[in-house]
């Protein structure tokens, strides 16, 4: 469920004038509908149906924790009925063409598949199964196999599958696997982490990614800022949601407002992008001093002697290595003092293979630029660190240097050059 709901229970209206409200004896409750849009269709491609609630006694707004409890008089199947048709019958009353609904399906403490309560509300209705997303709360399922049966039910009806709330608490990447859902729904907290460094960003992207190679669409929730829809489209989300695009509300009546803060931040995205590289270049000409008197050197011997003297002299940099053109480590092993706490195994130099390593292919497919890897952790002392490359001719072949550098997150909101 969108972290949105706990947010905005204090900012809801009363129920819109006509729209269906469920009547109980200590609360009323209504729906409300918060719009979800595509970038690449520029467009709000569906909403996504949120419980709002006010006291019958006072008239106050309540919780929504308390909009979803089950009343004692009233089975839990009985109520996820009654809120499923709430949501479906308000829907109808001023959805956009060709759009979705999405309805989050409470499955926690679910035992049987005729709790879901979906079928004869799609059947009463009219509604076409292909009309409606299913969002599933991954942590609200423990027995896999009753997991199993409720999504192939789903999709009997023709519904398509979302499992929401993916990165937050104990997720399952294994859920994804298995599920196949049509839409992963990224939290919130992957979003505020993404926002804080840059290696956090990249996890961000290197997630989205997996959950588009596994078959299904990306979906990020809890978008505020225009700082944070532009990272949202760098790192390649298909579908985006949150209080920047429009506020959870009866009427759709913020749905053109959502679309021309996507155009601006279409508009906006190659100035972003031009941005980024040129933090980068700036980064990148502070690495190539690495390299200032490399470029004059001819011999293997001479090379070794002169990146010795760059880590002796540079309390940044926490070792150095060379590589054939096989990917071998050829050097003698030279690394500050800190780096000293190691295994056996670890402490070889000369022969160590890193032939897979990116920093090493990536050299060699640009010969004289200086590559600088993503950050990750060393082998050598499980260290955060990233690696510092470029190819070398010498006289006895090619060869690759490296320096690695030890590594500190970069805030986003600063330009820092210093490694």
């Amino acid at each position: 469920m969108t972290a949105n709901n706990t947010n905005f229970h204090m900012q809801s209206r009363e129920p819109v004038a006509g729209s269906k409200t469920l009547k109980l004896e200590d609360k009323k409750l209504f729906s409300v509908f918060q719009p979800i849009y595509s970038f690449s269709n520029q467009a709000c491609i569906g909403v996504e149906a949120l419980v709002r609630g006010r006291s019958v006694e006072t008239g106050f707004q309540i919780p929504v924790d308390e909009c979803l409890a089950v009343p004692e008089d009233m089975a839990q199947a009985k109520f996820s009925h009654a809120l499923n048709r709430l949501h479906v019958e308000n829907w109808q009353q001023s959805r956009l063409p060709d759009s979705w609904l999405f309805l989050n399906l409470d499955f926690e403490g679910v035992n049987d598949l005729s709790e879901i309560c979906i079928e004869q509300v799609l059947k009463d209705l009219r509604v076409k199964g292909h009309e409606i997303v299913i969002e599933v709360v991954e942590s609200e399922i423990t027995d896999e196999k009753l997991f199993e049966e409720i999504i192939a039910t789903l999709r009997r009806l023709g519904c398509l599958i979302a499992l929401d709330d993916f990165g937050a608490g104990h997720s399952n990447v294994d859920r994804i696997w298995k599920a196949q859902p049509d839409i992963v729904k990224l939290d919130r907290g992957v979003l505020l982490e993404a926002s804080k460094s840059l290696r956090s960003q990249s996890i961000l992207k290197n997630l989205t990614r997996l959950i588009k190679e596994a078959g299904s669409v990306c979906l990020l929730e809890g978008i505020e800022t225009k700082e944070q829809a532009l990272l949202a489209m760098d790192v390649g989300v298909d579908l985006v949601q949150g209080f920047y695009f429009a506020r959870p509300r009866q009427l759709l009546d913020q749905v053109k407002k959502g679309q021309a803060c996507i155009k601006e931040v279409i508009d906006e995205y190659p100035l972003y992008i031009q941005e980024q590289q040129f933090i980068k270049n700036i980064q990148r000409r502070g690495y190539e001093t690495l390299f200032e008197r490399v470029d004059d050197i001819n011999s293997f011997r001479s090379l070794e002697g002169e990146m010795v003297k760059k880590v002796m002299d540079l309390s940044f940099v926490k070792r150095y290595f060379i590589l054939d053109q096989e990917g071998f480590q050829v050097s003698d092993e030279c690394n500050s003092p800190d780096v000293s706490d190691r295994v056996e195994v670890l402490k070889k130099g000369k022969g160590l293979c890193w032939k897979n390593r990116r920093y090493f292919v990536k050299a060699f497919q640009t010969p004289g630029r200086v590559y600088v890897s993503q950050p990750y952790r060393s082998l050598i002392d499980m260290q955060l660190c990233f690696t510092i490359s470029k190819q070398i001719t010498l006289d006895e072949g090619e060869f690759v240097a490296c320096f690695d550098v030890v590594y500190h997150d970069k805030s986003m909101e600063s330009v820092q050059i210093s490694v």
